[in-house]
């Protein structure tokens, strides 16, 4: 898949030859899982991104969330994108099987924030 929202190259080489993500499923907990797992959870995430978070990028930054009477007020297409988030099961990428998650390391569960997270692995990877 072909995207503009992330550079899938970057991410292989952050993943695969850098963070050695695919040897993590050598520990029992991540056995069920391997490179195309990973590669499948990252295709869907860009879907779900380029489908329904992306069209709505603009008017989510020109009509940004308030709050009102103590609720937080924002555009519906937000709420719609996010239950197609917690559908496809990626909300709970990270959690445990037993309560219904895909048990994916956290290298691997869908960027909530493609740009910040591979600066996020860089600070994690330094201090080791």
């Amino acid at each position: 898949m072909s995207s503009t929202l992330l550079s899938r190259r970057d991410l292989r080489f952050l993943l695969y030859e850098w963070l050695d993500a695919p040897r993590l499923t050598e520990r029992p907990r991540y056995a069920g899982h391997s490179r195309e797992t990973f590669d499948d959870v990252l295709d869907l995430a860009e879907r779900v991104a380029a489908e329904h978070f992306a069209p709505h990028n603009r008017a989510a930054d020109t009509s940004e969330p308030t709050v009102e009477g103590g609720r937080v007020r924002m555009i519906p297409q937000v709420k719609a994108a996010l239950d197609v988030f917690a559908r496809t099961g990626l909300l709970a990428a990270s959690m445990d099987s037993s309560v219904g998650g895909m048990q994916l390391p956290h290298v691997a569960p869908p960027p909530r924030s493609a740009s910040s997270r591979p600066r996020t692995w860089a600070r994690r990877r330094t201090r080791s």
